[in-house]
């Protein structure tokens, strides 16, 4: 991902209560096209927000997807 793009996509998700994150689908969706980086970034945010949950080293979504 572009890294103008994924600053904008970090900095809206940091303001958004996490009522109003996107579903678990989308969340996916946009983390396939993220570089190593950007996924660490994106997961600490997630979990941050409690859209996702850290066990054992892997980041798994709400609905068990694993974070990729």
């Amino acid at each position: 991902m572009r890294k103008t793009m994924f600053d904008t996509l970090i900095r809206n998700l940091k303001n958004l209560p996490p009522c109003d994150f996107p579903d678990t689908e989308k969340l996916q969706e946009l983390s396939s096209d993220m570089t190593f980086e950007q996924l660490q970034t994106f997961a600490v945010l997630l979990v941050s927000k409690g859209k996702a949950s850290y066990y054992y080293g892997k980041i798994s979504l709400k609905n068990g997807r694993l974070l990729t």
